[in-house]
């Protein structure tokens, strides 16, 4: 079984038919069949997700179930550091260790595998690992004690994937607030806009974009000042390594519905960041805490993969 990234294919910058006839190739003068699993895009088929793993579990001989026990997974992503080999620089990622991690099967280096060399203990996981974040119950907001009873504009401010739009969906937008979000409306002018209409409704509002700067929530600020409305911010210190995590469980929970946001746009953010301030006009700064807040047990066992 071949598990490759191959990214370039959605870019134009690979040629699928040079990849499977590559394939083609090495099965030829092997003599004997190859079952080649492709994630050719940015989705939830990439490596270290289990994706194409399941999919050979669910097809492979009707059904049958790899023995774990004696199957194993070779690459040369294996997250080791400069020096793990004299004259050898860094792995370019920990991806293929990762997936097999994921998959629980055995994992081994083409340089163990093929030259026989011994291991080396020198690599790192190059992430987060999931089983540091500790789900904490006392960390968990309460909706009764998020939402107010009055008109509002509530402003998110945090790092891309940090948690902000599950915590809207989960308490502002079930009480009426009107989720104003960039994403959706694509433009800041029709996010400012949807604020003014809601608020010309008799609605709350709350502005679920990563909102960095000082710049770009005066602009709402103003808004809700013009129509005489307290203004709260909810700010997410989720940290980079966290959030980058999130990042990638968001994509397998959607199965690529939403996609991986680029290591640009963390850069972006912390460009721009000003860290909120009660001068800009808040009447309340809340700091929210990230901890797991699964809705199943699915959705936990994809937080403790890598």
């Amino acid at each position: 079984m071949i598990f490759t990234n191959q990214g370039g294919i959605e870019k134009n910058k690979q040629n699928k038919n040079d990849i499977t006839g590559k394939i083609l190739d090495i099965s030829s003068e092997l003599g004997f069949p190859i079952q080649a699993f492709v994630a050719a895009a940015e989705d939830h088929f990439r490596k270290p997700f289990t994706t194409m793993w399941d999919k050979m579990v669910q097809d492979y001989n009707g059904g049958v179930e790899p023995d774990l026990k004696v199957s194993f997974f070779c690459g040369d992503a294996a997250g080791r550091k400069k020096g793990w080999k004299p004259g050898s620089g860094n792995d370019f990622s920990t991806g293929d260790r990762q997936f097999a991690y994921n998959c629980k099967t055995l994992f081994h280096t083409p340089e163990n595998l093929f030259l026989e060399e011994k291991e080396t203990d020198n690599w790192e996981w190059g992430s987060l690992d999931p089983s540091t974040v500790v789900q904490n119950e006392k960390l968990i907001m309460k909706t009764k004690d998020v939402v107010s009873g009055k008109q509002e504009m509530v402003i998110m401010v945090g790092r891309p994937a940090s948690g902000k739009s599950t915590f809207t969906e989960k308490h502002f937008v079930p009480n009426g607030y009107v989720r104003v979000n960039r994403d959706t409306l694509k433009t800041q002018a029709k996010c400012r806009k949807a604020a003014e209409a809601a608020f010309s409704e008799g609605k709350s509002v709350v502005v679920d974009n990563t909102n960095p700067s000082r710049a770009v929530r005066s602009e709402y600020i103003q808004i809700a000042e013009d129509n005489k409305i307290p203004v709260r911010c909810f700010y997410f210190d989720t940290n980079l390594e966290l959030a980058n995590h999130l990042n990638y469980v968001r994509v397998k929970e959607t199965n690529g519905g939403v996609r991986r946001i680029p290591p640009v746009g963390y850069h972006m953010y912390n460009k721009n960041f000003n860290e909120p301030d009660l001068s800009e006009g808040f009447s309340d700064i809340v700091a929210v805490t990230f901890t797991p807040d699964f809705k199943n047990e699915e959705h936990k066992k994809m937080f403790f993969l890598f």
